[in-house]
């Protein structure tokens, strides 16, 4: 009795022990009235820009305890806006990020390590139009009291999600930047 006693404190002290590392990591609310989510691409020769209207992200981060970082972003990809006409009658069909089909966009990060100064980069894996790739996210973050700013770019491929698929380069770009600017308070 008294060994399992012993093996169950230590069973229930590791428990403690991950909860009490997961807890420490602060858990940040984002303010969508200040933060933005957009993209560019070239089309046709010049540069498309837009936003996503609808999206957030689930973010517990420490900068002391990056270990313990958890960010899920969630972008509802029917919320596309661009004002170059062209592409907005476009982007939401089949042939690009075929929003009936594939309403929303989840991008989870796998770690944050710290690279300097303010720079961080977060490693994660992007679900698009059914494909999951790697992404590499450089970003920026200063914090003041509770509130934090980060300012990021990810370049992708849109080879790589299909997303469309039979439009040549020259017409449209394969490289598109995606840009963060998030406000967050805890």
């Amino acid at each position: 009795m008294t060994k399992l006693f012993s093996k169950a404190s230590v069973f229930f002290g590791f428990v403690m022990l991950a909860a009490a590392s997961t807890a420490s990591a602060d858990e940040w609310q984002v303010d969508r009235n200040r933060s933005t989510l957009g993209f560019e691409v070239i089309n046709n020769g010049n540069t498309v820009t837009g936003t996503f209207g609808t999206w957030d992200a689930k973010i517990l981060f420490d900068d002391q305890d990056l270990e313990s970082t958890q960010i899920q972003a969630t972008i509802i990809t029917g919320s596309v806006q661009t004002e170059d006409a062209q592409a907005a009658g476009a982007i939401t069909t089949a042939q690009w990020l075929d929003i009936s089909s594939y309403p929303d966009a989840v991008f989870r990060v796998d770690n944050v390590v710290p690279a300097g100064g303010d720079l961080y980069e977060a490693a994660g894996t992007l679900e698009l139009r059914g494909a999951k790739i790697a992404v590499f996210l450089p970003f920026t973050l200063t914090i003041e009291g509770d509130t934090a700013h980060a300012v990021g770019e990810a370049k992708l491929s849109r080879s790589d999600f299909n997303i469309g698929d039979g439009v040549p380069e020259s017409t449209v770009g394969d490289n598109v930047t995606v840009t963060l600017d998030l406000y967050a308070t805890r």
